[in-house]
């Protein structure tokens, strides 16, 4: 039987189709199964793991009591950390990605992990969160220079509001899209207090001087005693640099327990 071709005319309209008529893909990764909308990337996109190589090698060497992670998406990082960690907690103000990153975790059958579908900043409140029409999102109307389509309302809360709730942190990974500084600004009290090994994808130019980077993030954590190592930049879009932050020894009157918040 002759295969029936799609008329010429009818080409552009295949794409969109198939992504309306069946919107999400799954794959398998280090045997853990992710679903994600097909017009997105998947992940651990190849691009963008050379890019910052060496901070996502370091992320998957990692073991420990306590990990949060901070942007989940749909889990690329929160599902690896939860095999290797007690307790994961992960932040994703999108309500998409964090309805996918709840399927990702129930479908892997984790259960130390808690999701939060909020977004973290200096204070606790709502802001406005940015969306393109091909599903791309932003807390920062001007990141990339990008034009957005649509904007609606998030929570926000602090870092610390979870201080009481959460003891035994060991690492903290952030991709926040711009908003760095404000998080950590919310978090003094936890991140001083525990002083976990933090890793940032950092979305502003590196300063460097003396062989270090001088950005208000790193001079930030570096504040608080944090040994700064920029492992990887990149400038294809936006200004992008990669930063593993360790910390010296966590105020001993902080509790070594970890527990679910």
């Amino acid at each position: 039987m002759k295969k029936r071709r799609i008329p010429r005319l009818l080409h552009p309209y295949k794409e969109w189709a198939i992504n309306t008529l069946f919107p999400m893909k799954t794959v398998e990764l280090d045997q853990l199964k992710f679903r994600y909308l097909r017009r997105d990337a998947p992940p651990h996109n190849p691009e963008d793991f050379a890019k910052g190589i060496e901070f996502h090698q370091r992320i998957r060497r990692l073991t420990g009591r306590a990990a949060m992670d901070i942007g989940a998406n749909i889990g690329s990082y929160t599902l690896p950390l939860a095999r290797r960690f007690k307790v994961v907690t992960a932040f994703e103000p999108n309500e998409v990605h964090c309805r996918l990153l709840r399927l990702n975790v129930s479908l892997n059958k984790l259960r130390n992990v808690r999701v939060y579908e909020v977004a973290l900043s200096d204070t606790d409140g709502t802001m406005p969160m940015y969306i393109r029409s091909g599903g791309a999102t932003s807390l920062d109307e001007k990141h990339y220079g990008l034009a957005y389509d649509r904007v609606f309302p998030v929570k926000t809360v602090r870092l610390d509001d979870f201080l009481s709730k959460f003891q035994g942190l060991d690492f903290i990974k952030m991709d926040a899209e711009g908003l760095e500084l404000r998080i950590l600004q919310g978090g003094l009290q936890l991140i001083s207090i525990q002083m976990p090994t933090i890793a940032l994808e950092v979305h502003r130019p590196r300063i460097a001087h003396n062989g270090s980077c001088t950005c208000s993030v790193c001079d930030w954590l570096r504040g608080l005693g944090y040994v700064i190592d920029v492992t990887g930049e990149s400038s294809s879009v936006g200004d992008v640099h990669w930063v593993w932050a360790k910390g010296g020894l966590a105020n001993p009157s902080a509790s070594a327990d970890c527990s679910l918040m």
